[in-house]
């Protein structure tokens, strides 16, 4: 699908400019023919060719063969690792996978998708961290939350009190209907849940919050902007996307507050370089990939 998506971005000249609905410039569309294992199409294709050639492949999945299609496919990748450790190992992971697809390591930027709460203080920014984690996770979404693991209906159990004392039922039909299965083993995911409850007398609901935590970033603005930079300096992204828990608006504090701490240490640009995403990411034009320079900015 993707080889096919290239080649019809692919059969506009990288010169060609259209004016009035007419060609002006030599070079202009070619025809493409494309027979594979999904697709046999050929024809002309009728959108022109982009300013930056093609638009940035983002993939997302964590399994060996996401991995590798990403490793083969894509210019980022959305990751879903938040500790410093578990980044370090998953980009190194994904870097070291390049070379056998001819590509080299500027070639893939890292992104995990990462949630941030700001306080004046570290306390502060904790206690609102809560707050929000509890607003996400209401009554009725920590009942469903839990459905899923033990794939039988709990609609009768109160999320304010203990976990249901019943085990899963790992065989039966999806609950969860038009969802992808997410717990591989319930029986054991459902034993870490209970001994986390026990050890910190916790309710369902309190679980599940705790389980579903994703505040990546917490603390003042330059407690999270050096937390930012760790993470790229030590070879665990190559920046982040941000996913802010209030739209819209969400992203203001980060821009009024961290942006600046991030400038001050000269690793977040002060103005764009150019016009499109690609190069916002410190991506080469596809027709140059090749000699794609390093980057050392933060790219958020």
């Amino acid at each position: 699908m993707v080889q096919a998506a290239r080649e019809l971005w692919d059969s506009w000249a990288a010169d060609a400019i259209v004016a009035d609905g007419q060609f002006v410039r030599a070079g202009g569309l070619r025809p493409f023919s494309h027979q594979g294992k999904q697709f046999d199409i050929a024809g002309e294709f009728s959108v022109p060719r982009m300013p930056q050639g093609h638009p940035v492949i983002i993939q997302a999945g964590d399994s060996d063969s996401g991995r590798e299609f990403g490793a083969a496919t894509a210019d980022a990748i959305f990751s879903r690792h938040g500790t410093l450790a578990e980044g370090q190992a998953f980009y190194q992971d994904m870097k070291s996978r390049l070379a056998k697809y001819g590509r080299h390591r500027d070639q893939l930027k890292i992104l995990p998708g990462v949630t941030y709460i700001l306080g004046d203080t570290q306390a502060q920014a904790h206690e609102l961290a809560a707050d929000v984690r509890r607003q996400q996770v209401g009554p009725q979404t920590a009942i469903a939350f839990a459905e899923q693991l033990w794939n039988r209906d709990l609609s009768s159990y109160d999320p304010e009190g203990p976990l249901p004392d019943v085990d899963p039922e790992p065989d039966a039909v999806s609950i969860s209907q038009g969802r992808a299965r997410t717990h591989r083993d319930r029986l054991a995911s459902v034993q870490k849940w209970r001994a986390l409850a026990a050890e910190r007398n916790l309710s369902l609901r309190e679980v599940v919050i705790e389980i579903t935590g994703r505040q990546s970033f917490i603390g003042t603005p330059r407690q999270v902007a050096e937390e930012i930079n760790s993470f790229v300096q030590n070879d665990a992204s190559d920046g982040f996307i941000l996913v802010p828990h209030l739209t819209p608006g969400g992203l203001d504090d980060f821009v009024d507050k961290v942006v600046p701490e991030l400038q001050e240490r000269g690793v977040f640009r002060t103005e764009y370089a150019g016009s499109t995403l690609r190069e916002h990411l410190g991506l080469a034009p596809v027709e140059e990939r090749e000699q794609s320079p390093s980057s050392a900015v933060v790219s958020v």
